[in-house]
């Protein structure tokens, strides 16, 4: 996994988003981040600078700062909620999703339009915060990251 500039972003690689809305995990950050086929995990919208999104776990969102999510959206956190179905809590918007056997997930078009995303749209998947894996949309890390020819492309 490629450094981006010296005391830059690790990016695992891109990830395109194809036209029925499926967003390919890389293997390395699937390894790294301890995700696995068939596991329900909680999307949350990214930053305004990179959009996107980041992808975590019910358990590492019940030791941050985000921990009021049980209280707040109880629904989302005890994934009872539809899958996919957007909720918001203060400039947050989350979802969860099941991460399918071959390592993606699927957004329908109704959340890929919440989070500012569409089909064809480059992700520079790259290492997050100790809470989430990133999905970066635009910004200066993707446009780095479209420099870097040697990184691997997933789907799309």
């Amino acid at each position: 996994m490629p450094q981006l500039v010296k005391g830059g972003k690790y990016v695992y690689g891109l990830s395109g988003i194809s036209s029925d809305g499926i967003v390919i995990i890389p293997p390395e950050a699937m390894k790294e981040y301890k995700f696995f086929a068939g596991e329900k995990v909680i999307v949350i919208n990214g930053s305004r600078t990179s959009g996107g999104f980041g992808l975590t776990k019910k358990s590492l969102l019940e030791k941050s700062k985000l921990n009021v999510m049980g209280e707040n959206l109880p629904g989302l956190m005890n994934f009872q909620l539809p899958e996919a179905e957007l909720v918001a809590s203060g400039r947050r918007l989350f979802c969860w999703m099941t991460i399918s056997d071959g390592g993606s997930i699927r957004i329908p078009s109704e959340a890929l339009s919440g989070y500012g995303l569409k089909p064809g749209n480059p992700l520079a998947v790259g290492r997050g915060s100790y809470l989430s894996l990133a999905f970066i949309a635009r910004g200066p890390i993707l446009g780095e990251a479209l420099k870097h020819p040697e990184l691997e492309i997933f789907g799309g």
